[in-house]
């Protein structure tokens, strides 16, 4: 993925995202661009320490917050309330409290992250490449995790009439 398009996602993925008339492919869609950034951040991870593209870390830096507060605002504000009103949150209350929790969790992560990649991306200071190694993958592997759950046991749920897929 090329700088560009990591800057882009982030914007996309940030922008009019309160609407309730968006369709259910923009969230997929933005799965897709967060699974395409954990790509670029897995690929930050295995050339550490020796073979760092400092420009692909500061465009992840960039991207990554917007990234994932966008697609959180749009869960939390369209989605989770959509499921809400058909009756079904009941059945996934605890669920989408969890989501909720991880949301959060995950928005905290990627602002450290985001920092490490910012220092990683300018050469600067004393940097433990282990340890932003370990904050990597941990932190791609969670979201990938994260969107698994969601596409596993939410899809279906949501896949009707107001949120028709474009097709």
């Amino acid at each position: 993925m090329s700088e560009l398009i990591l800057e882009e996602a982030g914007n996309r993925a940030a922008s009019n995202t309160a609407g309730a008339h968006l369709p259910l492919d923009w969230w997929l869609n933005a799965h897709q661009e967060q699974l395409r950034l954990c790509a670029e951040l897995e690929q930050i991870a295995d050339s550490l320490p020796a073979n760092v593209n400092r420009q692909k870390c500061l465009y992840a830096a960039k991207a990554l917050g917007p990234m994932i507060k966008g697609l959180h605002h749009y869960e939390e504000n369209v989605l989770f309330p959509a499921l809400e009103t058909r009756g079904l949150a009941g059945d996934l209350s605890k669920t989408l409290a969890r989501l909720k929790f991880e949301h959060f969790e995950d928005e905290c992560f990627a602002e450290e992250l985001s920092e490490r990649l910012l220092l990683l991306g300018a050469g600067g200071g004393e940097i433990n490449m282990e340890a932003t190694g370990y904050m990597l993958r941990g932190f791609f592997e969670a979201v990938r995790r994260h969107i698994a759950f969601e596409r596993e046991h939410l899809i279906d749920k949501l896949d009707d009439a107001r949120f028709e897929r474009a097709g």
